[in-house]
């Protein structure tokens, strides 16, 4: 087969069509990329084009088939609705904290005709419209470029803290109801500014949606709908993709249902049971350890890995990624090895 140009490797693994090789990425990279720096997020993203040009450079030193906009700060919009932030630690996550003191009362007052313009008004955002600006700038056409900003159903545990968040789940219903039609408008209007600015793939993170977290009834009952009206009010968007972190295998079925085109899994999942879940309907993609082997382990183990998702998937219906994040400290050549191992089990 003739090679394929990255575009066309995506195209044809979510058609579920022959590819020359296996397409890989990595889920977000944006700690390890300000860590291999030496910068923090407020450095990184305080830069004339917010940190695209490293961004670019290094997801291309990797041979990624696909490039993240707005790397490593998925929750960071919701600073624009009053959570703190900490960006100022190298190495480190952004650590999003929560904002309601009152949730029960503070929630009904949140005004979704605002979003937008609140979205807009707050500095950090800016910067990430910023970042994906000169990221389209830098890539053109040659690859995809997705948005990692998280889900509906992670943002209104971030707003009221996740521990808390899971007990109104139980006590007050109706209120969780209420927030996440909030969430779904503002991670929609976000994910809006970002194709605005060049986003092809729209790719929500919902960690708290864990199978490590909450049941499968939970899941069922609270995050799938609430991704299918994100879905709904995203129609411009070529591809939607989801990740989920921790034992999410059971989710797998749900999302296949709700038109999620390619579910990025973490390595907790049975990946065999993955794919054969998501049948024709859905691509898989994962999952080497990010914790594990990745960030602890010699390239050729890393190699070893990556060489038996791709067996597994039988050289379709499947991106080799990394199962989450990756970590700060991973070596680069660690990462190198994902791409090689697609390039040789073509």
């Amino acid at each position: 087969m003739e090679t394929m140009t990255p575009k066309e490797r995506i195209d044809a693994v979510i058609k579920h069509q022959a590819v020359d090789r296996t397409p890989f990425t990595v889920v977000d990279g944006g700690a390890w990329i300000a860590k291999t720096e030496g910068v923090t997020y407020r450095e990184l993203y305080s830069r004339p084009d917010s940190g695209a040009s490293s961004v670019v450079d290094y997801l291309n030193k990797i041979d990624s088939d696909m490039i993240s906009a707005v790397s490593g700060v998925f929750t960071a919009c919701l600073n624009a609705f009053g959570c703190p932030i900490s960006i100022d630690k190298i190495g480190g996550a952004i650590d999003t904290g929560s904002v309601f003191k009152d949730p029960i009362n503070e929630i009904p007052q949140l005004n979704r005709e605002t979003i937008r313009d609140t979205l807009l008004a707050n500095d950090f955002v800016q910067k990430m419209i910023n970042q994906t600006r000169h990221v389209k700038a830098l890539v053109g056409n040659q690859k995809y470029i997705f948005g990692d900003v998280a889900g509906p159903f992670t943002m209104a545990a971030v707003m009221v803290g996740t521990s808390d968040f899971i007990m109104l789940m139980l006590e007050e219903p109706e209120i969780v109801h209420e927030l996440l039609d909030f969430t779904v408008c503002v991670s929609a209007e976000m994910f809006t500014l970002l194709h605005e600015n060049g986003c092809d793939i729209a790719f929500p993170a919902e960690p708290v949606g864990s199978g490590s977290l909450i049941s499968q009834e939970m899941f069922e009952e609270w995050v799938v709908p609430s991704l299918k009206k994100l879905k709904e009010k995203l129609p411009f968007y070529k591809y939607f993709y989801a990740h989920v972190c921790g034992a999410s295998g059971n989710r797998v079925a749900a999302l296949r249902e709700c038109g999620v085109n390619v579910f990025s899994v973490d390595y907790l999942v049975d990946f065999e049971k993955a794919v054969e879940a998501a049948g024709e309907k859905m691509v898989m993609m994962g999952n080497i350890k990010p914790a594990g082997t990745l960030l602890t382990g010699t390239p050729s183990e890393v190699y070893k890995e990556a060489c038996e998702r791709i067996k597994i998937a039988n050289g379709h219906s499947h991106i080799l990624a990394p199962g989450c994040d990756l970590g700060a400290d991973t070596p680069l050549e660690n990462v190198k090895m994902l791409s090689k191992a697609c390039k040789d089990m073509a």
